[in-house]
């Protein structure tokens, strides 16, 4: 599997028409070989009165089945779909990156949801020792996986690694909602970051999205994408 990583900073007064486009996405379910995005914004450290998200960054993970599909989409359906969105110029920066996949993360014992449905993401962007990988994926097999397994509300992941930085990978974990993600932090996280190696990861840094449901996409869209 191939994962498209997009991220766009976009000028508050744009946000509404950012996510208008990012709603004309669907036709991308018709193409061949893909299998969904979702998508949302970045929550910030300050939120507002009501509990909304401050931040204009935008966040968007697609995957597909190989990047044969991903090249014949780019090159037969990705313009004329762009073009509708009219999202040129909602957008001051974009910055897209590809990468194949490493491994599953199961879900919850606790919950059969599929991960499409999820209100939350969880992303860790980990830079590795070059000679720890091997390690880092063990201890995210033996360690992180049961221990996010242990969490309710967690609808499973994958472990991915950037195709043109081979030391850098994304945990991306998918969870019900933001505070199912808030009880794994404070009931699970601190007792597994104690068994963690301590010399595998050089940099991590985290982002937590919610998920917009309009920009969701999956194949059982096609009927309704039109």
């Amino acid at each position: 599997m191939i994962t498209k990583y997009i991220r766009c900073e976009v000028p508050a007064a744009s946000k509404a028409d950012f996510s208008k486009g990012q709603s004309l996405w669907k036709e991308t379910a018709y193409s061949e070989g893909f299998r969904s995005q979702l998508g949302g914004w970045e929550l910030s450290k300050g939120k507002s009165a009501k509990g909304k998200s401050t931040s204009s960054k935008a966040m968007i993970l697609a995957h597909w089945q190989d990047m044969e599909s991903v090249r014949n989409f780019m090159k037969l359906a990705h313009d004329p779909i762009a073009d509708k969105t009219n999202q040129a110029e909602t957008y001051s920066a974009l910055s897209v990156s590809y990468l194949s996949a490493v491994m599953d993360i199961p879900a919850s014992n606790q919950d059969n949801q599929n991960r499409v449905e999820s209100g939350f993401i969880r992303i860790a962007d980990c830079y590795v020792a070059p000679d720890k990988a091997d390690a880092f994926i063990q201890e995210q097999k033996t360690l992180w996986n049961p221990g996010m397994q242990q969490a309710k509300g967690m609808l499973g992941g994958e472990l991915c690694q950037f195709i043109d930085e081979v030391n850098r990978y994304l945990v991306i974990s998918y969870w019900q909602s933001e505070s199912h993600h808030n009880n794994y932090t404070t009931q699970y996280f601190p007792a597994l970051k104690q068994q963690a190696a301590t010399d595998i990861i050089e940099t991590i840094s985290g982002h937590n999205i919610q998920t917009e449901p309009s920009w969701k996409i999956t194949p059982l869209e096609k009927a309704i994408a039109k």
